[in-house]
């Protein structure tokens, strides 16, 4: 991010540049050039680290395929070649260097992301000494129509992707596994490129490590059919875990995944008819039916901030030492080249800060000029010291280099210098009723475990920012700490107390399948040895929060804002009114929240969710049966960094300090925004069928496992972990971090995949039943992560050998395979046994489980 930070800055520069040198092109003077010396080419050559700082000197032009000049802007990344590129110095150096582009890259991690930058390598060349230099940089502003992604395939005109109108009529008649098929079909023709040019036949012994059978192969496809999973060799590609044979033709164990993760595209059918593909990722800040609101209401952005533990710092360090035994001395060699690269870069840009400084001092400054003098020397002898340390370093070497770091960082630890904080989303869960009809102090909030890990011994700070419960539906608000409509209730201990002491992660969803039904244990030989101190854990926690300590002010100070202003001397401060404001008054909300009982993955409870494809509301009868649909409602609090809908006039203050800020945030769509109040005297341009919805499952291919029910996957066969590691979280009773496999059933929601923040944001039906708790966004496939609280198991009929999706549910308890006090009952039940809560309102005990929340096991699907 520092040096993302510092290119912005050199492209700033250099605009401003710009309009003197194209006073200086005007000017009718002709210049006659000094040959330059190689000590000057270096120089320039060496200026030169960004597309703008070479238009300083030299003009770029490009052209098509077809050789023809053209725009940039018209340019496709994949198809430009380094001979459509060419560079012509301009004024004293015109004729003097010469420059050929030798490559063109273009970001193919991903084919179905929407390209539009290049980076291309370019030689040039001092035509007098004939010495060369060759760099490479980005080449940024290509393809802005937006209409190609990193294969060259074209992204809009949506009809085309069904052949049409008729082909889009002919899809819909479809039932969901024919639409999968034809889904897949293009998806993986899509996918193929990112590992090949060719359309043959990717090696899966080379790209995974599988060297199966055919026979075998064979054999599990024409099972998968009857499991509504896909064929072996798409699953493959697409990164899902499969099962490895014996010679016997028996399932001998599991193989995941155990490379970075799969690129994801997005569902064609979930953005079709709209035009803004980008913006198909939720609707910021805008509340458009009651069902939203109380979700709103009930739903809170918060923080953890404690002292910097330099946890992650000392981990990838420790990898680091691992890593560098298995390495031979040609690897060895290539870090320490790719670290002392790292290291010139970071160097030149402190220095360039320095040199940028120096030249806006005036020259009477002198103590500024002597102390800015010092501190560039100081940075080049470290740059130097680092350098002779670096180069000289052996396998040997670098472990101990990384074992100092280690003990760097534990220092720095200790001196509690930077602070930060874990944010993330929560929804109030339950609160614990308490004795004589008092009002309730402790609540129960739902959250993510990885938003819960933040709450950590030594809390500087605990905050919770909820909307009003006032606000009016339809209203579009602005970001958190700029509108009136939001509340920040902020706390910090005092007088050497503990935040933890009232701020508390009770549950966190781990290891909560019983041991002889976890999927580790069923891993390839060298896997389950590689993992055998690994667990699973679906990404929930639950958090206490304890109002009568939290609102001690012996014990903690607090703070409470709106608008960015500290209204706390005219805020409420008797303790129960204070918990009810703080809360919405959710103790007395006639609108708490329940769960989910029925199974998704029976047809007849995922048809409440199916929405129709050829929907036309005009018939009576077409427009009931889409008013009777469930749909899914989910509120977050991303990080507004990535909240395009901001207006850039409009909303100038509130860009200022986007990046520090939080944005409201649900799954609808972006033709709301700012357009459903309507001003007197006007009629809405939205129909009631649109507005009292929310939204649907996504048909995005990539994470889903099965094949029949768009939007619904199986986490430990499609997405066994997030990111490039597995979960880590400290296990205190042990003493020690533990990493953990993503498992469960989980959900793709159709427009919501928000930025980080957004974590923990609850999955709601039309009556405020939860269904699952968001926990990741895949921005590029328009969809994300969501776990559902319930599953009630899935058999594959040995398609994975011994593996099945197991039988749980992490609010009631009780499914067969979940292991004994894994559910969030069972943890109340021994910390308040005897006692009950707005959610168990009959008490915490086995017995006290209402009737639906209880498995038939004669029944499972």
């Amino acid at each position: 991010m520092k040096r993302l930070n510092k290119l912005l800055m050199y492209i700033s520069s250099s605009t401003l540049l710009l309009p003197v040198t194209l006073l200086v092109a005007c000017t009718p003077s002709k210049v006659v050039a000094k040959p330059i010396n190689d000590d000057e080419f270096n120089k320039l050559i060496d200026s030169i680290k960004t597309e703008n700082d070479l238009l300083k000197y030299a003009d770029i032009r490009f052209k098509n395929p077809n050789g023809a000049d053209t725009k940039k802007e018209e340019i496709i990344p994949s198809q430009l070649k380094s001979e459509n590129i060419s560079i012509t110095f301009k004024g004293k150096y015109q004729g003097q260097i010469s420059a050929v582009v030798t490559n063109v890259d273009v970001d193919r991690t991903n084919p179905f992301a929407v390209q539009n930058e290049a980076t291309i390598f370019v030689q040039f060349r001092n035509l007098k000494t004939d010495a060369t230099r060759s760099i490479n940089f980005i080449i940024k502003g290509l393809n802005q129509k937006g209409n190609f992604d990193a294969s060259g395939n074209r992204v809009v005109d949506d009809l085309a992707y069904f052949g049409g109108s008729d082909g889009y009529d002919q899809y819909a008649k479809k039932d969901q596994k024919q639409r999968f098929d034809y889904d897949n079909e293009r998806y993986m023709t899509r996918l193929k490129r990112q590992f090949s040019d060719s359309s043959g036949s990717i090696d899966l012994k080379k790209y995974r490590g599988l060297n199966t059978k055919q026979e075998h192969i064979k054999k599990f496809d024409e099972q998968a059919k009857n499991s509504n999973f896909d064929t072996y060799y798409n699953a493959a590609l697409k990164g899902f875990t499969l099962p490895v044979y014996g010679e016997d033709g028996n399932v001998k164990g599991l193989q995941i995944n155990d490379g970075q993760e799969v690129g994801k595209g997005p569902s064609e059918l979930d953005s079709l008819g709209r035009n803004e593909k980008a913006k198909t990722v939720g609707l910021a800040r805008t509340l458009p039916n009651d069902m939203y609101k109380t979700a709103a209401i009930q739903t809170f952005q918060t923080n953890f901030t404690i002292y910097k533990d330099y946890e992650k710092e000392i981990e990838e360090a420790e990898d680091n030492i691992k890593l560098f035994e298995s390495w031979d001395q040609d690897q060895i060699k290539s870090y320490i080249s790719a670290q002392l690269t790292q290291l010139k870069l970071n160097y030149e840009d402190e220095v360039f800060q320095i040199d940028k400084q120096i030249a806006e001092t005036q020259d009477d400054r002198t103590t500024i000029l002597s102390g800015l003098r010092e501190k560039r020397k100081k940075i080049e002898e470290e740059y130097q010291k680092d350098v002779a340390k670096i180069s000289g370093l052996d396998k040997q070497g670098l472990k101990k280099w990384q074992e100092e770091e280690i003990e760097k960082y534990k220092e720095k630890k200790k001196e509690k210098t930077f602070q930060i904080s874990e944010s993330g989303t929560m929804w109030i869960m339950d609160y614990l009723n308490e004795d004589g009809g008092k009002s309730p102090t402790k609540f129960y909030f739902g959250t993510n475990s990885h938003v819960a890990k933040g709450i950590k011994d030594g809390m500087v700070s605990f905050s919770l920012t909820r909307i009003n419960s006032d606000v009016k539906v339809g209203q579009t608000f602005g970001l958190n700490g700029h509108d009136s409509n939001f509340t920040k209730f902020t706390f910090s201990p005092i007088n050497n107390n503990k935040l933890e002491d009232a701020v508390t992660a009770i549950f966190h969803a781990t290891d909560f399948i019983k041991e002889d039904s976890s999927p580790v244990k069923l891993l390839q030989d060298d896997q389950k040895t590689k993992y055998s101190d690994a667990g699973i854990f679906a990404d929930f926690a639950v958090v206490e929060v304890d109002f009568e300590k939290l609102l001690d002010t012996s014990k903690y100070s607090r703070s409470i804002w709106s608008s960015s202003n500290d209204i706390s001397n005219t805020y409420e401060k008797e303790q129960d009114k204070l918990i009810s404001k703080i809360t919405n008054d959710y103790a007395k909300s006639g609108q708490k929240i329940k769960f989910v009982s029925d199974s998704l993955l029976e047809k007849e409870n995922y048809e409440k969710f199916d929405r129709p494809l050829d929907f036309n509301p005009n018939k009576e009868e077409e427009l009931k049966k889409y008013n009777d649909l469930d749909s899914l409602f989910i509120v977050g609090y991303p990080t507004a960094y990535k909240d395009f809908y901001l207006d850039r006039y409009e909303d100038e203050k509130q860009l200022k300090n986007k990046k520090y800020d939080f944005s409201l945030w649900i799954n609808s769509e972006y033709k709301f925004y700012n357009k459903l109040i309507n001003k007197e005297g006007s009629t809405s341009s939205f129909k009631d069928y649109e507005t009292k919805k929310g939204n649907f499952f996504s048909y995005q291919i990539g994470y889903r496992s099965f094949i029949d029910k768009p939007g619904l996957t199986d986490a430990f066969i499609t997405a066994n972990k997030v990111g490039k590691k597995l979960y880590s979280l400290n296990d205190k009773k042990q003493e020690k971090t533990k990493r953990y496999f993503n498992y469960g059933l989980e959900i793709m929601p159709r427009f919501y995949a928000p930025a980080g923040g957004a974590s923990g944001s609850s999955v709601r039906t039309k009556d405020n039943k939860l269904l699952a708790t968001y926990h990741a966004s895949n921005e590029t496939a328009r969809t994300g992560l969501a776990v559902a609280f319930r599953s009630n198991g899935y058999d594959y009929n040995n398609l994975f050998g011994n593996y099945k999706l197991g039988q749980y549910d992490l609010i009631y308890g009780g499914g067969k395979d979940q292991a004994e006090g894994k559910s969030y009952r069972e943890v109340m039940n021994s910390m308040y046994k005897g006692k009950k809560s707005a959610l168990f309102d009959k008490g915490f005990e086995q017995k006290d489980v209402p009737t639906e929340f209880q498995f038939k096991n004669d029944k499972e699907k």
